[in-house]
């Protein structure tokens, strides 16, 4: 983000007094219960005067108005990248492969119960609620022909149907479900559910290195 600083020019109205001390004393005590408005200030010549607060600020340089608008102008946002880590606060426990005799189609990722867990890409919320040992699960479809999946979440933020931008919070981390502890587990699926491929080299793929299982050349 850039920030830009805001310039206004400051009134200031004077009240003159008399040459006499207790004169301007008496004048002073006199006028207490009247209220005195004091007299207009114009503008210095060139400055632009914002109409929302009638301040007087810099002349426009360059095409761009200084003030609020300018910060306005100045200040834009970066585009969201495509793909992300969905919980890049936590390090890798357990990686994608055979484990206890069965695949482990995801990676594992720890982190203190209840850190935010976010989707990995855009898409479309294709199911949102308890599943068969993953506990509190997450599944997206993303018009990639990908879906990425998320396991024993302490809470979910999202219902089935609902639309999600990369970066959206979908629920948080916990160990609901088959779970030996507090994590997200994470996968990717091509084409279908129940299609897993090994998720970290997929999001290297595509931009995003979640370390702790496969070393990449490239």
């Amino acid at each position: 983000m850039l920030a830009a600083a805001a310039v206004a020019g400051v009134g200031v109205a004077g009240i003159s007094a008399t040459d006499n001390g207790a004169s301007a004393a008496g004048a002073a005590a006199r006028s207490m219960p009247t209220a005195v408005a004091a007299a207009p200030v114009a503008a210095p010549a060139g400055a632009d005067i914002a109409p929302e607060n009638g301040v007087a600020g810099v002349a426009p340089i360059g095409g761009l108005s200084y003030g609020l608008p300018f910060v306005k102008q100045m200040s834009k946002e970066k585009p969201l990248p495509e793909w992300i880590n969905p919980m890049p606060e936590g390090s890798v426990t357990s990686c994608f492969g055979e484990r206890w005799g069965r695949l482990h189609a995801g990676v594992d990722i720890a982190a203190p119960s209840g850190t935010p867990i976010r989707a990995a890409g855009t898409g479309v919320v294709v199911a949102a609620g308890m599943a068969d040992g993953y506990g509190n699960a997450v599944l997206i479809e993303h018009s990639n022909g990908y879906l990425t999946h998320y396991g024993h979440m302490s809470a979910i933020t999202v219902t089935a149907g609902q639309h999600v931008e990369v970066g959206d919070q979908i629920g948080n981390e916990g160990s609901t479900g088959h779970s030996t502890g507090p994590h997200l587990h994470f996968e990717v699926h091509q084409g279908t559910y129940k299609n897993p491929i090994e998720p970290t080299r997929w999001m290297h793929e595509h931009g995003v290195d979640i370390h702790g299982c496969v070393a990449f050349t490239d």
